[in-house]
C-alpha cells in the first residue's frame, strides 16, 4: 500500500515485489454498516479537554477497491527464475457488527496534532538497516486479531453495546482492507511488526516494536515537539497536509507516537479518513477543517483504544517465529575463495578482470554469499579501480524475477538507440526493459554487448545487462572501464 515502499527499503525485495504489496484486491464489499456509524457521529456531541468533537460522514467516495497482489496474470506461465511470490490471500477486509447502530461513540483523547507540512521530519534508528539472517512473516488473520483481543479472544456479546465484528469495534477499521507482516531476526525473535490498511482514498500504518519506539520516527524529543498525555502515556502527535500522491487532491495526514503500558513502542500514520469532524473551543470556534478533523479523530481512537484500561495491544504470540529459515553468510577475500562454492562457480569469471589485476596497489576485491532459506542465494563479487567497478552478482534458486528480451527487438534493449535523458528518449513501454534487461544463455554475444554500452562519467565505457541461464541461475553484469570485447568474454567462459 502507500506507506509500504518506506517500510521495506532495506529487507533486499526486489522492485516488483515491492510493488505488487502496494495493491491489493478487495473481495466483494461488505455492506456499509459504517455509513450507520457516520449517521450517528453527526448527532454525537463529544468532550474533549477544552473543547468537542462534531462529527459527520465523510463524503461517499466511488468504489476503489484496492488491485491484484499477484505479480503474474492468471493466465501467465512464468519464466525460469521469475516466481508468483505474493499471496491472494494475505489480506482480509474488517468487518464491524451487523448492528451497528446500537453502538455508543467513545471519549476521544484530546491529543495535540502539531503540523509539521514545512519541515522534514523522519528519523530513521540505523540499528535496523541491516539485521543478519532477518526474515518476514505474513499475518493471518488470526494474528492480527490477538494483538487487539489478547490471548482470551473477542468478548461475549452480553450487552448490545459490547458487540464486536473482527476487530474492536472503537478502531472504526470497519471496511479497510488489512494485512500485517512481522519482521524477526536471524534467532527467530520479533523484531518490529507493521500493518497496512486501505480503503477508497484513506489508509494508514500502524509500526509496533517490543521494547523501544519503532525504527521509524517523525518525532525528535530535542526539537521541542508538544507531547500529550492520554491515560498517564505521553504521546507526540504530528499533522500534515499537501498533496502526497499527486492526484491534485490534498491529503491529510497524522501520526501518533508512544510507548504502551506493556512496553510496546507503537507509530500509527493514517492517510486521511472515511469521517469528518471539526473542533470547537469554549467559544464555539471551530479550528481547522472537517477532513483534517476527520484524520485527527482516526489516529485519537486508535490511541485510545491501544491506551484504554480495557483496550491495549498484544504481541506476545508473535514474540518468536514459528520456523527459522536457515541462512548463511559469508565474505571472500578473492576469486579463487569465492570459486569455491561449487554451486556458483560456473557462472563467475575465471579470472579477475583484463586490467584490473595489473592495478595491484588500486586494485580492491570484495565477495559476499547471502543464503536464506526460500528467500535469496546469492553470491556477489566487485573489483573496484578509482571510481570503476567491475560488478557480477549470481542468484541461484529463482528469487530474483527479470526483464526478459530478445535480441531480435533491439528497442527493448538497445541503449544504442535512445539519447540521455532516457525519460524523454524511452517509449514508456520499454523503460525497464532498456534500463535493465536479460537475455538467455542462448541467445548472448558480442552484438548484444555491444548494445548495451554507453559512455561512463569516468571516461571510457560502461555496461549492464543480465544472463538468464537454462537451469534458472541469473547472473548480473555492471561493468565500467572494460571494453565490449573484455565484457563478452567474461560472460562466454560461463556459457
Amino acid at each position: 500500500m502507500k506507506y509500504y515502499k518506506s517500510y521495506m527499503d532495506r529487507q533486499e525485495l526486489s522492485p516488483t515485489v515491492h510493488e505488487n504489496l502496494l495493491n491489493l484486491e478487495a473481495p466483494a464489499r461488505r455492506s456499509r454498516s459504517w455509513l450507520k456509524y457516520g449517521a450517528l457521529a453527526a448527532c454525537a456531541a463529544l468532550i474533549v479537554g477544552a473543547g468537542m468533537w462534531k462529527l459527520a460522514p465523510a463524503p461517499a467516495a466511488a468504489p476503489n477497491p484496492p488491485q491484484s497482489a499477484g505479480q503474474f496474470a492468471a493466465d501467465y506461465t512464468p519464466l525460469p527464475g521469475e516466481k508468483d511470490v505474493v499471496e491472494p490471500d494475505d489480506f482480509f477486509v474488517v468487518s464491524s457488527p451487523a448492528e451497528g447502530g446500537k453502538l455508543m461513540f467513545p471519549m476521544i483523547p484530546g491529543i495535540f496534532y502539531q503540523d509539521i507540512t514545512d519541515r522534514s521530519q523522519l528519523s530513521v534508528d540505523m540499528s535496523r538497516v541491516y539485521l543478519p539472517g532477518s526474515f518476514l512473516v505474513d499475518l493471518k488473520k488470526e494474528d492480527i486479531q490477538t494483538i487487539f483481543w489478547g490471548p482470551e479472544g473477542k468478548p461475549a456479546a452480553d450487552h448490545p453495546k459490547a458487540e464486536q465484528g473482527d476487530l474492536p469495534w472503537m478502531l472504526f477499521w470497519d471496511g479497510y482492507a488489512l494485512r500485517g507482516r512481522a519482521l524477526y531476526d536471524g534467532q527467530g525473535r520479533l523484531t518490529e511488526l507493521t500493518l497496512w490498511g486501505e480503503k477508497d482514498r484513506a489508509d494508514f500504518e500502524l509500526e509496533l516494536r517490543l521494547g523501544a519506539m519503532p525504527f521509524t520516527c517523525c518525532i525528535d524529543m530535542n526539537r521541542g515537539d508538544i507531547i500529550s498525555e492520554f491515560n498517564g502515556v505521553s504521546v507526540a502527535g504530528w499533522s500534515q497536509v499537501y498533496d502526497r500522491d499527486g492526484d491534485g487532491q490534498d491529503d491529510y495526514i497524522c501520526g501518533s507516537e508512544f510507548m504502551t503500558q506493556n512496553d510496546i513502542g507503537v507509530r500509527f500514520v493514517n492517510r486521511n479518513s472515511t469521517m469528518r469532524a471539526e473542533y470547537r473551543n469554549e467559544d464555539d470556534v471551530i479550528f481547522g477543517d472537517m477532513d483534517l478533523g476527520g484524520a485527527q479523530t482516526f489516529n485519537a481512537l486508535f490511541a485510545r483504544q491501544a491506551l484504554a484500561d480495557d483496550g491495549g495491544l498484544y504481541l506476545d504470540h508473535l514474540k518468536t517465529a514459528d520456523h527459522i529459515p536457515a541462512w548463511r553468510e559469508e565474505e571472500f577475500s578473492s576469486l579463487a575463495q569465492a570459486r569455491q562454492e561449487i554451486d556458483f562457480a560456473p557462472y563467475l569469471p575465471m579470472s579477475e578482470p583484463e586490467g584490473y589485476g595489473s592495478y595491484a596497489g588500486n586494485k580492491e576485491f570484495y565477495g559476499r554469499l547471502s543464503y536464506q532459506e526460500g528467500r535469496q542465494n546469492t553470491l556477489f563479487v566487485r573489483w573496484s579501480r578509482g571510481y570503476d567497478n567491475v560488478e557480477v552478482c549470481v542468484y541461484r534458486d529463482g528469487y530474483r524475477s527479470c526483464n526478459l528480451v530478445s535480441p531480435d527487438a533491439p528497442e527493448t534493449y538497445d541503449l544504442r538507440l535512445y539519447s540521455i535523458p532516457w525519460c524523454d528518449s524511452v517509449p514508456e513501454e520499454y523503460r525497464e526493459t532498456v534500463n535493465c534487461p536479460a537475455f538467455r544463455a542462448e541467445d548472448m554475444s558480442l552484438a548484444v554487448v555491444e548494445a548495451r554500452g554507453r559512455e561512463h562519467d569516468t571516461g571510457g565505457m560502461t555496461w549492464s545487462f543480465d544472463v538468464l541461464y537454462p537451469d534458472g541461475t541469473l547472473a548480473s553484469y555492471r561493468c565500467d572501464g572494460l571494453t565490449a570485447e573484455q565484457v563478452w568474454a567474461m560472460v562466454e567462459e560461463t556459457l
